[in-house]
């Protein structure tokens, strides 16, 4: 990419700009000029040597047809006015002209060029042809042409020496003979190129001439001798060389031509171009020499350059808008105000004049961002200290502030130009311009002359129009909505707005200076009465067409014109904006009727509900909230009203202004309509205000927001690398990481990556089941081989606890110890860290992980993300380019502009990107490390990437020093500028083997910049105590910094820094008190590592990590569903959704006493509420109850209800109380038109419907529905078998009305105290008993008649026998019929047997009942049963 670089402004090494042609470009003009001078050189001796004996004196004939040629020449150079002034034509049609005046000037040559041809051939002696060259500035080289002939004239004598070569000579020759057959079609349908592209023909392959020694030595079977006779009657075709070469060059021309016209864009579809960044804007972007943040920031307008009054009110505004961002800090420095105005206008002037990005400004110009106290210690040595006035994320608001006001710049010019257009005199305008510095401001200035000037500005329009202008002016249309105020305006009717007796300007000027400067004049005429005459009825009305048909329509349309001048006065709109809208506005909350059903007390958005009367500042104060308002406005949820508070009492006081204070009749009537037009006026300035403040507080919301996003990030970021024992901060340690996945003992295994110091995947292995013995065994092995310096450890479940106790027990047992040794030199044990994850989750599935590692598992590069997130945070977090908003920084991030949160998201990148440095060596090297080079200051995606084809493109493939990103025109000036110090190359041979020590600078592993070397070295000297002559002589063994690291750093110690500083302020006002405790520092530790160390994750972090709940989804007093997975004596086991297990001690289960057991009232599998009243987050573990009473309590507490404001004023207690008495008044009454059962299983189903539900479901679902019977039962309706459905009606006790549930439960004689034990110990316990009479040997499947059937075949088949079965009785749903036939003559007989809790109950002989626990046991008592009855018939 390094064409793409700017080259027209180069530095040389004293840093001064060369506008001289680079060196490479010179050497290709001078090989373009020896290659034309060759070809020149070779045709002319051509030319000689065919035409030698035919060489005739005509020098005559030869100046007539050089000066002919001349000018058809100049014919065909020379392109008429007329065609290439027609705009009209297009490009095709203007190639196609050029093609047929080409084609007519190659015909006349051709006609005339033989004779001339052969008088222009006659070979010149070699005076006259150096004569030539000296005149025409070429020099000869008759070596290098002799040279080239003789290799040329070798290479034909080797072509065709082998007589073996016959026939491919032979195929050779037709070829060309084949070529020359074409030339006729081939030069009709080409065409000649322009002179100026003739320099490029070296480079297009000419085909070679047919000269006749060639030809004589490609025929074969005839001697030379034949040959000879035929050349001397036909000749050797050199005569027509001249038509050859000619079709060559014009080939070769064209061939150029085509060349280079061929871009990228015509090759490529624009969005692939856009996707690879190499559009024309781009391309301009990267040759720029400007920021390239700042180009794409600064690419709206169309000129950044301010003049000095717009960067004076630059200053002005911004000191303006950042101490109102720092206003409680002000608050406690309230010395600090000026010295802040300070550094907030060099700021600015660093960013807008000298095109410094943050970074650079925040390292390399702090002193500017200080206000330094300089102090003396006990040992009387200055000792540096200073008071920070601006922070990093300031800088970021400073720059971004400042393209707001070029916003604002850009509309001052514009209206500026559309006045001057208009070519009137308005002193309104003009002074009010003169001090305009908002966006408001000249928002309003261009409403004002629409409105005042319409018709003037559709005269210049059409004016411009007419004359082909279209200038800014012209191009922006006049509103037709003021067409009818100008009518108004240019009419008669405009003499009543006279009549008001006070101008819109002169009441604005009453209005912004709060009093009467212009006094109100009352008509003698009443309003009416003034109106008459323009009116239909009136005898003078003006204009029938646009007369009005009474007074009172005459006063109305005037007292609009009047009120519309008020709405647009510039001073009105500016004051009651800035005095009048922000101290009085106050805003409310009302929800809609779709908001009153959706939100309710356990909705998130009840928390502003009912918010009221909130300020202007209140909002700023709480932007998530005014977010989430926006957001719940956007579903039709709620509709955010403004108000002025008090707006009566200040619209008194305001029309005081307008008013006369005459007290005659007619003065009151004039008064009125006064008052009345400034009130339609104001309410229309209060919707306009309020919009414009609604989308301001939303803007400063989603940006505070946006900031907290990028906090967040930069804290993911400020992490160093994982820091083992003995190890040197910032060093990369290898690392081993394991993981099993979701963590399932039986189906996955563990797999494990090690990774060496450079973050190359060294080995993968995969350990095996948590559960095997080979686990251990393979994870012994890999660590005693690889000797990692830490183990790492994530997962997607809770399970992967299990796999770190696991595995911190084998290295218990197997003594196994980490590679690094601690500071005494002895092995340490290996240390086990979890390892955030949310950017392994992403990778181990995308685009990038699949193109590094195609052939490996999902959880092989889920593990080798872990290990690169703990070798470097900065990189891995870096790697996910657009990625990066997935991973949630905030829980409203969702809803901001996606523009804003990159944004500020890259401005995180940056700042920590150019704290660390990029070793630029490395990222030509290691693409994972070049993904940080576009966040270096100066740099962005385009111009990162042509840096690095630059230098692997350079004559050694690396910087040697950071000078030569100038030297060898990688950057230009201010990009130097602004990434020099933040491109690291270390000075440490061992481990940068390309290194050349002797033209390497010590300096460029520091973060000094080059233009601090100067001091840095100074600093060195003065440390070591040296003098010239001294340095001098160790300016040849690496200079006196590199002294100073062999001798002793800390010697930099011993200066006094104050001094330096204060010399450099009167010598050449700089102020480097700061910078030069950076050199020290640096000095002494080059590039020391700044960031906080690595993080080793909490509890509480763990375990978001591996349940995703967080402390709002999972706390104290929240209510969960859970399942009962274990029923103890004293204790239940019951799991979460997120997989944790959460327990119930005998205390927790229920507050009933007569519970003897807790599996009479829960069993395994069962699904119920419960809440959580402890976690312990280190063991995993969840404590729950299940009492009902706890429940309900939790339930019923509102989550919006300890998020109230503390004012009381600001929420609306009587809104959400008259809500919710109409909530309960609308449930009431659709509870009686249907009742309804708070509970998961509740239907509003009749028994029908029930049956329908239930009929796809399995044998024992149920459902609760209301009953028939009334308001004091419900019924249960649950599915016996496949089309029979049992419906049990439950008696309500103890109601608190008619519509609550009540508190005993009766079926039958069974009572119970709510519907979850009904279900479990009636329903649940039927169902149970179905299943073991269906699954008996004795049931039989179908109907009773075919039961019937069966125990007659059956006794038939066995005469002396008896038997019997059960099948189902579908009259009866909860009964089975018991049929026996008692031998072959016996009849069939049934007896019922009804299903009821815990048993079965048989109504057998003589409507005898008896109860059976069992199915066998009601076979015994059926025998039994059987038996009496046979005994009492033998008896009779």
């Amino acid at each position: 990419m390094s064409e793409f670089v700017d080259r027209t402004a180069e530095l040389d090494v004293d840093g001064e700009e060369d506008q001289s042609v680079g060196g490479s470009e010179r050497e290709e003009l001078d090989e373009s000029g020896d290659e034309n001078h060759e070809r020149q050189s070779k045709r002319s001796h051509e030319q000689s040597d065919g035409d030698d004996n035919n060489a005739i004196d005509s020098s005559e004939e030869e100046d007539d047809d050089d000066e002919e040629e001349i000018a058809k020449v100049r014919e065909g150079f020379i392109v008429d006015d007329d065609e290439d002034d027609n705009e009209n034509i297009s490009d095709a049609e203007r190639e196609d002209r050029r093609r047929k005046r080409r084609k007519r000037r190659r015909k006349e040559l051709a006609e005339e060029q033989p004779t001339h041809h052969r008088h222009e051939d006659e070979e010149l002696d070699e005076d006259d042809l150096d004569l030539v060259m000296e005149n025409t500035g070429i020099r000869r080289d008759d070596d290098r042409s002799a040279k080239r002939q003789k290799r040329i004239d070798n290479g034909l004598t080797d072509i065709f020496s082998d007589d073996d070569k016959d026939k491919d000579d032979e195929r050779e020759l037709d070829r060309r003979r084949g070529a020359l057959d074409e030339f006729e079609d081939f030069i009709e349908d080409d065409e000649f190129s322009d002179e100026g592209e003739a320099q490029n023909e070296s480079a297009v392959p000419k085909k070679p001439a047919a000269t006749g020694a060639l030809i004589r030595a490609a025929i074969p079977g005839v001697n030379q001798e034949q040959i000879g006779e035929i050349f001397e009657i036909f000749g050797d075709g050199e005569e027509y060389a001249w038509a050859l070469e000619a079709e060559d060059e014009e080939a070769g021309e064209d061939y150029a031509e085509e060349q280079q016209a061929a871009e990228l864009k015509d090759v490529f579809e624009p969005s692939e171009l856009a996707e690879r960044l190499l559009t024309d804007e781009d391309n301009a972007i990267r040759v720029r020499d400007e920021p390239e943040r700042f180009q794409i920031m600064r690419k709206a307008f169309s000129s950044y350059e301010l003049s000095d009054e717009d960067f004076a009110l630059e200053e002005e505004w911004l000191v303006k808008e950042i101490s109102q961002q720092k206003i409680s800090w002000l608050a406690d420095h309230n010395d600090l105000e000026v010295p802040l105005t300070k550094a907030i206008k060099k700021v600015l002037e660093f960013i807008v004049k000298d095109h410094l990005e943050v970074p650079f400004i925040w390292h390399h110009r702090r002193d500017y961002l200080l206000h330094q106290v300089p102090r003396k210690n006990n040992d009387s040595v200055d000792e540096f200290a200073a008071e920070r006035l601006l922070e990093q994320d300031d800088l970021w608001i400073i720059a971004y502030l400042d393209i707001k006001f070029h916003s604002t710049v850009e509309r001052k010019h514009s209206i500026q130009k559309i006045f001057k257009s208009l070519e009137i005199t308005d002193t309104l305008f003009q002074e009010f311009f003169a001090s305009a510095k908002s966006v408001e401001d000249f928002q309003d200035l261009g409403e004002y002359i629409n409105f005042k000037y319409s018709a003037r500005l559709k005269d210049v329009s059409a004016l411009s129009t007419a004359n082909g202008n279209k200038t800014q002016a012209s191009a922006k249309r006049p509103n037709s909505r003021y067409a009818a105020f100008e009518r108004i305006r240019s009419g008669p009717v405009y003499n009543i707005v006279r009549s008001f007796g006070i101008t819109a300007e002169q009441f604005g000027l009453n209005f912004a200076e709060g009093k009467k400067l212009n006094f109100t004049e009352d008509s003698p005429v009443s309003p009416l009465d003034v109106s008459t005459p323009y009116s239909r009825i009136g005898e003078e009305a003006a204009d029938v067409n646009y007369a009005y048909d009474t007074p009172g329509d005459v006063l109305d349309a005037a007292r609009q014109m009047f009120s519309e001048e008020i709405y647009h006065d510039v001073r009105v709109r500016r004051f009651f904006r800035q005095n009048i809208i922000v101290p009085l506005l106050r805003i409310s909350v009302h929800a809609t009727e779709k908001g009153k059903k959706t939100i309710d007390d356990s909705h998130s958005f009840y928390r502003f509900k009912y918010l009221c009367n909130l300020e202007y500042q209140d909002i700023l104060n709480d932007p998530e909230t005014f977010i989430e308002m926006f957001q719940a406005e956007s579903q039709n949820l709620i509709e955010l009203k403004f108000k002025l508070f008090q707006f009566n009492l200040v619209f008194d006081k305001v029309s005081e202004l307008i008013m006369s204070d005459a007290s005659s009749d007619v003065a009151a009537q004039w008064n009125k309509e006064r008052k009345l037009a400034l009130q339609d006026s104001l309410n229309k300035l209060i919707l306009l205000t309020c919009k414009e403040v609604k989308e301001d507080l939303l803007t400063k919301c989603q940006q505070a927001v946006g900031m907290k996003c990028r906090q967040s990030l930069l804290d993911k970021l400020d992490q160093a690398p994982s820091k083992p024992l003995g190890f040197e901060p910032g060093t990369t340690p290898r690392i081993l990481t394991i993981s099993n996945g979701m963590g399932d003992p039986v189906k996955d295994a563990a797999v494990s990556v090690f990774l060496d110091d450079q973050g190359r995947v060294v080995e993968t292995l995969q350990l095996g089941k948590l559960r095997d013995e080979s686990f251990k065994q393979n994870l012994v092995e890999i660590v005693k081989r690889r000797k990692p310096d830490v183990l790492g450890l994530a997962g997607f479940t809770v399970s992967s606890n299990k796999l770190r106790k696991e595995i911190l027990e084998i290295i218990e047992a197997e003594n196994l110890t980490a590679g690094a040794e601690d500071d005494s030199g002895v092995e340490s044990g290996l240390e086990v860290i979890w390892i955030n994850d949310e950017v392994a989750r992403l990778y181990q599935n995308s685009s990038r992980a699949i193109e590094e590692f195609a052939e490996l598992a999902p959880l092989v590069r889920y593990c080798i993300a872990l290990g690169r997130y703990a070798q470097s945070p900065l990189l891995e977090y870096a790697s996910m380019g657009g990625d990066i908003s997935s991973i949630q920084f905030h829980r409203l991030q969702k809803l901001l502009p996606e523009e804003l949160l990159k944004n500020l998201l890259d401005s995180a990148f940056v700042d920590m990107v150019n704290l660390v440095g990029v070793e630029i060596n490395e990222a030509i090297k290691v693409p994972y490390i070049a993904n940080l080079l576009q966040y270096v200051s100066g740099l962005g995606l385009r111009k990162a990437s042509g840096m690095l084809k630059a230098i692997a493109s350079s004559p050694n493939g690396y910087l040697n020093d950071r000078t030569e990103l100038v030297t060898q025109q990688i950057v230009t000036r201010n990009i130097f500028m602004n990434c020099a110090s933040f491109l690291r190359i270390p000075w440490d041979d061992q481990i940068a083997s390309y290194k050349n020590t002797d033209s390497t600078e010590i300096l460029d592993s520091t973060r000094i910049h080059p233009e601090d070397y100067e001091l840095a070295r100074k600093m060195a000297a003065d440390a070591l105590e040296l003098d010239e002559e001294d340095l001098v002589d160790l300016e040849n063994q690496g200079g006196v910094v590199a002294q100073l690291m062999e001798d002793d750093p800390e010697k930099l110690n011993e200066l006094i820094l104050e001094e330096y500083a204060e010399e450099l302020r009167k010598n050449f006002n700089q102020r480097k008190r700061a910078t030069l405790e950076m050199i020290k520092e640096e000095l002494q530790h080059h590039f020391q590592e700044l960031r906080k160390p690595f993080r080793i994750l909490s509890d509480e972090q763990v375990f978001s990590m591996l349940t995703g709940e967080t402390p709002e989804t999972l706390a104290s007093g929240v209510v969960v569903p859970v399942n009962i997975r274990k029923v103890g004596d004293r204790f239940l086991v019951a799991r979460l959704a997120c997989g944790l297990d959460g327990n119930i001690s005998a205390l927790d289960m229920t507050d009933r006493k007569d519970i003897i057991h807790p599996s009479s009232l829960f069993y395994f599998g069962q699904t119920l509420r419960a809440v959580i009243t402890n976690i312990n987050y280190q063991k995993f573990e969840v404590d729950l109850s299940t009492i009902e009473s706890q429940v309900e309590h939790a339930l019923k507490k509102s989550p919006g209800a300890s998020k109230r404001p503390a004012d009381p004023s600001k929420w609306d207690d009587y809104e959400e109380d008259k809500d919710i008495l109409a909530s309960q008044s609308k449930r009431e009454k659709e509870e009686k038109q249907n009742r309804v059962v708070k509970h998961q299983l509740f239907k509003p189903f009749n028994a029908k419907q029930a049956e329908e539900y239930l009929a796809p479901l399995h044998r024992g679902d149920l459902v609760i529905r209301p009953s028939s019977k009334g308001f004091d039962h419900i019924a249960i309706t649950w599915k016996v078998a496949e089309g029979v459905f049992q419906h049990i009606a439950v008696l309500e006790l103890e109601k608190e009305n008619d519509y609550s549930l009540g508190k005993i439960l009766r079926i039958g004689d069974h009572n119970y105290s709510d519907l979850d034990e009904l279900i479990f110990a009636h329903v649940q316990s039927m169902v149970r008993k179905v299943d073991e009479m269906m699954a008996s040997e004795k049931f039989q499947k179908g109907s009773r008649a075919d039961v019937e059937r069966w125990l007659t075949t059956y006794t038939e088949a066995n005469p002396r026998r008896s038997n019997y079965a059960f099948c189902l009785d579908t009259r009866h749903p909860g009964y089975f019929n018991l049929c026996f036939k008692a031998g072959q003559k016996a009849a069939v007989v049934s007896w019922p047997v009804k299903v009821i809790p815990n048993g079965y109950q048989l109504n057998g002989f003589q409507m005898q009942t008896a109860m059976y626990p069992t199915v066998p046991e009601l076979c015994n008592g059926f025998k039994r049963m059987f038996g009496q009855q046979l005994e009492q018939q033998k008896r009779r």
